[in-house]
């Protein structure tokens, strides 16, 4: 690769300088790209000046070089898509109506950087992996920069990875057998909770939707390598494997929203996973594309200040090959 590369954090995320989308466009890049992803724990910045102009197709080109970008949009955001494309306009930019035209969540900006590790007391950053819910859920997501605020809006991640090869053998075993149980109902109830116009579940919806397991610890598909994974605001509680979530233990954590103490066995382990030596706070310049990897990382947004500037992001969302053909 005759492009320079600068390491994030140790063998953590690594950013390829001065890009053209020529360079997205040609295979060996491409491939070269890959395996730069995967060798760094799933974490990976193209920048260059040329990427401002980046098209929305050739984006979509360059993100199915990650895995199967999702075409299907998410319920009640379809005026937040880019039109005729899989992309997700995230941000405080309005149409000429005035209207939002992009997924707006206000979270708190950092005051410094000891704020980027999780906090026990306001549970912030809301530390997660993606869509863990869902029966095949996404593997990684691409975030691109059209508008940067002056100040704020930066995105975390941290390293499951490397974090899980430094916990003791002891911590290791109890881990080895527990699962996650994810439910989107209790996943929207427990946002309506400081979002009160955020919708909830119907009981037909609920009955069509059970809950989602996952392992507490991930073999990578590609890698080989165990990584920490399963925590996600539909997150309910945390079991062994053949244990059974008790009915009215999943009504409290559907309708009323509230976790399962059992989760406290990830939310313990958070103040570890975000530390410094883990993870990556990234500053965003407009053309930026960054792509990370759920299986293997988890991330959090951070506020800005919201009137005095604008910020608008695209997303786009990945799908396993193998589980999108499966589902085909």
């Amino acid at each position: 690769m005759k492009n320079s590369t600068s390491a994030l954090n140790g063998e953590f995320g690594l950013i390829i300088n001065d890009v053209s989308r020529r360079d997205l466009k040609d295979q060996d890049f491409q491939r070269e790209a890959y395996d730069l992803w995967t060798q760094h724990g799933g974490l990976l910045a193209v920048r260059g000046d040329d990427l401002r102009d980046i098209a929305p197709e050739e984006l979509v080109a360059w993100s199915n070089v990650f895995g199967d970008v999702e075409y299907t949009a998410q319920i009640a955001r379809e005026d937040k898509m880019v039109k005729g494309f899989p992309i997700l306009r995230i941000g405080n930019i309005k149409d000429g109506a005035g209207k939002p035209a992009a997924q707006l969540a206000i979270v708190p900006q950092l005051q410094n950087d000891a704020d980027v590790r999780y906090n026990p007391e306001t549970r912030r950053p809301v530390w997660h992996t993606d869509s863990t819910f869902r029966q095949n859920p996404p593997i990684g997501s691409v975030f691109h920069c059209k508008q940067a605020p002056t100040a704020g809006g930066e995105t975390l991640f941290a390293d499951t990875r490397t974090a899980y090869a430094r916990l003791d053998a002891g911590t290791k075993a109890k881990l080895a057998h527990l699962e996650a149980v994810c439910s989107v109902a209790h996943h929207d109830k427990k946002i309506s909770l400081y979002s009160p116009a955020y919708p909830v579940l119907t009981p037909e919806q609920r009955a069509a939707n059970p809950p989602n397991r996952v392992p507490i610890v991930l073999e990578h598909p590609v890698s080989g390598i165990p990584a920490l994974y399963g925590l996600n605001s539909s997150t309910c509680a945390i079991l062994p494997k053949d244990q059974q979530i008790s009915p009215d233990v999943l009504d409290v954590c559907d309708l009323e929203g509230v976790e399962d103490n059992s989760v406290q066995i990830w939310r313990d382990m958070l103040p570890y996973v975000t530390g410094p030596e883990f993870t990556v706070k990234w500053q965003w310049q407009p053309g930026d594309i960054v792509v990370w990897d759920n299986r293997c990382t988890i991330h959090a947004a951070t506020g800005y200040d919201y009137e005095a500037n604008s910020r608008e992001m695209w997303r786009l969302t990945l799908l396993d090959r193998a589980a999108a053909v499966a589902a085909e």
